[in-house]
């Protein structure tokens, strides 16, 4: 009797925690500058405790200034073996979604296939930094960028997941200008390493995610050690190092 007592006290201790589990939180990054004259907006999500297998998130923008959005798996949803789907759904509105994706066969009638082992359909999403959503700029100065985010979230089981977007105005930034300061010099440099050092008062911003893969921007959501070495290539002008 004493342990059907005890089981169901933990039973009842873990429905009233799921219960009154905090919101997962969906955020957008510092917009930064990258090549072609585009802009590139990190989407970061933090669970707080919960299990997150999809994620929806709806991002409004100026489509006077910026057209043509199109979403990138970046960070734990690439690890976690996800893709990202993408719809402009109205004007001046870009839906993301972060899922397990579909492995396309020819031969298949239904056109392709999922399992886990091959798409991560129910794998679930660590904190930090999911997508990043690229724009077209037509605008002739830098200018600031507002974005609405309304979020939805599912676990692995398909029970809904109570998650907020944050929305807020942000000016663009510049890739590699730790500081905000509007230029990339010495200074980015020691923020970066006072980062990987854990020195007090200084924390990771994406303007300091510099990770390159073959000459292009590839945000990972952290600052390491691979992100110094970049700033200290593009400080001394290295051949082929260099920043949007």
């Amino acid at each position: 009797m004493k342990l059907k007592s005890l089981l169901f006290t933990l039973l009842m201790l873990a429905v009233a925690g799921s219960a009154f589990a905090a919101s997962a939180t969906v955020t957008v990054g510092k917009p930064y500058f990258t090549a072609n004259n585009t802009v590139t907006v990190p989407v970061m999500l933090a669970g707080n405790g919960n299990s997150i297998s999809i994620l929806s998130v709806d991002l409004d923008y100026n489509h006077a200034l910026y057209t043509s959005p199109a979403g990138t798996v970046a960070g734990t949803a690439s690890a976690a073996g996800k893709s990202v789907y993408g719809n402009v759904i109205s004007t001046g509105t870009f839906r993301l979604l972060i899922a397990g994706g579909m492995v396309e066969n020819a031969t298949d009638p239904k056109g392709g296939s999922m399992t886990d082992a091959a798409t991560g359909t129910s794998s679930t999403l660590a904190d930090g930094l999911v997508a990043t959503v690229t724009f077209n700029f037509s605008g002739t100065a830098l200018t600031g960028i507002t974005l609405g985010s309304v979020a939805d979230a599912a676990d692995p089981q398909a029970v809904s997941v109570p998650v907020n977007g944050v929305a807020g105005t942000l000016a663009v930034g510049k890739i590699g200008d730790c500081n905000a300061s509007g230029a990339v010099s010495a200074a980015d440099l020691q923020y970066a390493i006072n980062v990987v050092i854990e020195k007090a008062g200084f924390v990771y911003n994406n303007l300091c995610d510099v990770n390159m893969v073959s000459g292009k921007p590839t945000p990972d959501g952290k600052t390491t050690a691979t992100d110094v070495q970049t700033l200290i290539n593009v400080l001394i002008e290295k051949t082929g190092w260099i920043l949007p």
